[in-house]
This record gives structure tokens, C-alpha cells and sequence, in this order.
């Protein structure tokens, strides 16, 4: 007989103290022009996706710890840089969720 399915074991997320500050205020920016659904709905989606499978996004580089690598992802209108490690099951978004170029959300 084949062994029952494992449950899923989700990754652990960890956003710095800087991009969640940051974050704040990209949503502000975005509710006052109008985007803030669109925001809301995207760092959702990428919160998710980070949880679920974060190897949706591009791989940059491997990095000189453990298994992780720096990557990429886009959900429009955002793009997220993070880090992950394999071996820890673990994505560290260290760098600030920026807008899309032309989306309506720069500073």
C-alpha cells in the first residue's frame, strides 16, 4: 500500500521591520491615489505565493548561506525581492515591495 499524502508544512515568512514601514506607507500612497484594492490584492497574492511556493518567482543569485537564494517576482502592480532557503523552509523579504515602473505609485 502507498503511504498516506504528508501534510503541507508552509513556509515561514519573516518581512523587516523596514519593508513592513515601508509597506505602510506604499499603502497609504495607494489608497489616496485610488490603487489600494489593487495593492491589497497583490501583497496578498505574494503573501500567499511566499507561504505556498515561493519558487514562483526568478532566481538571481545563490547566495554564500545555507541553500538560499535572492530572488525576483511580480504581482502587479508590485515586485517583491526575497530570499529563500530550502533547507529551512524559510523567506526572508528584507528588501522594500516596490511598485511597477508607470503604475501609478511612485513617491
Amino acid at each position: 500500500m502507498s503511504e498516506p499524502p504528508t501534510s503541507f508544512v508552509p513556509y515561514q515568512v519573516s518581512y523587516t521591520e523596514l519593508v513592513r514601514n515601508e509597506l505602510r506607507a506604499l499603502a497609504a500612497r495607494a489608497k489616496a491615489r485610488g490603487l489600494g484594492r489593487e495593492v491589497y490584492e497583490a501583497l496578498d497574492a505574494i503573501d500567499r505565493q511566499l507561504r505556498t511556493y515561493p519558487q514562483f518567482g526568478e532566481p538571481l543569485r545563490d547566495l554564500k548561506i545555507g541553500a538560499a537564494q535572492l530572488c525576483i517576482a511580480t504581482v502587479p502592480p508590485l515586485v517583491v525581492r526575497y530570499v529563500l532557503n530550502e533547507d529551512r523552509r524559510l523567506v526572508i523579504v528584507a528588501i522594500p515591495i516596490q511598485p511597477l515602473p508607470n503604475s501609478g505609485l511612485d513617491p
